[in-house]
């Protein structure tokens, strides 16, 4: 991939889930856009399955800190991927 080349969006490896535009919920960060992607901490709630991403690094913080174990099985790491114009699944 071009290093100059745009980044649209992410994929969302074990969700199987493209992101437009994402970016860290807490820091607001955008997520890497080297080919090799990077770790991203993943919060689902509610009924809705309201998803939350989050970069590694705020990711290991919010982790480090859940004290319910209840509440940690809301929490699970995954991979970004950017994907480039053009490469989105339609």
């Amino acid at each position: 991939m071009e290093p100059n080349t745009e980044v649209s969006s992410y994929l969302v490896v074990n969700r199987v889930e493209v992101l437009d535009h994402a970016g860290c919920s807490a820091c607001g960060r955008g997520f890497s856009s080297d080919p090799i992607g990077e770790k991203a901490l993943v919060l689902t709630l509610g009924n809705s399955e309201r998803t939350y991403f989050f970069c590694s690094s705020c990711g290991d913080n919010i982790v480090s800190r859940v004290e319910s174990e209840d509440a940690r099985k809301r929490y699970l790491w995954d991979w970004t991927v950017p994907l480039r114009n053009g490469h989105r699944p339609h």
